[in-house]
């Protein structure tokens, strides 16, 4: 059986750390966490539980400096894969193991994406075209792990690994990005982002999740109104898929 281990970088991640490690305890061989100078009792929870084989903290905020110290620390855990995710992302309760066991079984596949919903209160998620737009867009990795794979050596937004070759499927597996629903959470990471790129100051706003739609989540994967989103959510798809591979025929003329 492939081994699978999940990176976790985090700075004061209680309001969700029950509810995190419920979800990824039965989804991994074993947890390596990074903490990024958390206060809330965070690193205390986290280095408590059986699964994380391996805590270490850093100081000051810098997204790609912690990402690939975490990655050198997973190497050494020997993974066959591996999964970066938030404290404050979770997959839908029906996702087991063997769901997870049956893709890394490929030969064919060396990274797999999962589709990320913006929630706005526990029970109801982003629904505006532009957020559809999103969660179509599979941002969340998984991949088979490989010496080439790093991350970008940015202060700020360096989300997935590069450097992994080969092909990637893009899964109707959701995941629930719980990180807007705490007002207080979301002041404190604009302020930090705003001391970063104090220009950007719109994407800021946008974490409030003003104005949007709100959609009544299913947690039910066969439920005919899920199956009815990815489908939508497909569709959507195609429109970022289409016009890349135009560009593509016509750079290659």
């Amino acid at each position: 059986m492939a081994k699978f281990v999940i990176m976790l970088r985090v700075k004061d991640g209680m309001f969700f750390a029950d509810e995190w490690l419920q979800c990824f305890e039965k989804l991994a061989d074993e947890i390596v966490v990074l903490d990024n100078g958390s206060t809330d009792g965070t690193y205390e929870k986290l280095k408590a539980h059986p699964k994380v084989v391996d805590i270490i903290q850093t100081e000051g905020y810098n997204e790609g400096r912690d990402k690939n110290l975490l990655y050198d620390r997973v190497r050494l855990r020997k993974p066959d894969w591996c999964l970066w995710i938030d404290i404050d992302e979770i997959f839908e309760p029906e996702l087991t193991r063997a769901h997870f066991d049956k893709l890394m079984e490929s030969k064919l596949f060396n990274k797999y994406a999962f589709r990320r919903f913006h929630f706005m209160d526990r029970n109801h998620f982003a629904g505006s075209l532009y957020r559809l737009n999103y969660s179509a867009g599979h941002d969340r990795l998984m991949w088979r792990e490989h010496p080439d794979g790093y991350f970008q050596d940015l202060i700020i937004d360096s989300p997935n690994v590069k450097g992994i070759k080969g092909l990637k499927y893009n899964t109707n597996f959701r995941l629930k990005h719980l990180g807007y629903i705490n007002k207080e959470l979301v002041d404190k990471k604009a302020d930090i982002y705003r001391q970063i790129i104090p220009e950007k100051e719109d994407i800021f706003q946008s974490m409030y999740l003003k104005g949007e739609r709100p959609i009544k989540w299913i947690d039910e994967r066969k439920h005919p109104k899920t199956v009815m989103l990815n489908q939508v959510l497909n569709v959507l798809q195609m429109t970022h898929i289409v016009p890349k591979v135009i560009r593509r025929i016509k750079n290659a003329f």
